[in-house]
């Protein structure tokens, strides 16, 4: 598995997605491992907000908006969920809930 530096790749994925239009809400990182490269990433994600939980000038929580998702084409798909549309539950005559 080639070399990722975990930390760069979510700082540019963050701020691509904080400055993109509605056209490019994704970042795709290619890898030979896709769903060992999620996992790496959901567990530097899970170590940062431990180890920044004490820390008064950072955001322990600056990445919990990241959703990955792994493709059959060999990479990871990085959306944020803050672009997704709301949830619509209905119930079975067609009202909203």
């Amino acid at each position: 598995m080639q070399s990722t530096d975990l930390s760069v790749a979510l700082e540019k994925a963050v701020e691509h997605l904080d400055n993109s239009e509605k056209d490019e809400p994704f970042v795709c990182v290619k890898a030979d491992k896709p769903f060992a490269l999620k996992m790496r990433f959901l567990r530097y994600i899970k170590a940062f907000k431990i180890q920044m939980k004490d820390k008064v000038e950072v955001d322990e929580n600056k990445y919990d908006h990241l959703t990955f998702t792994e493709s059959d084409t060999n990479e990871v798909i990085i959306t944020s969920s803050l672009e997704r549309d709301p949830l619509v539950l209905l119930t079975d005559e067609g009202d909203l809930l």
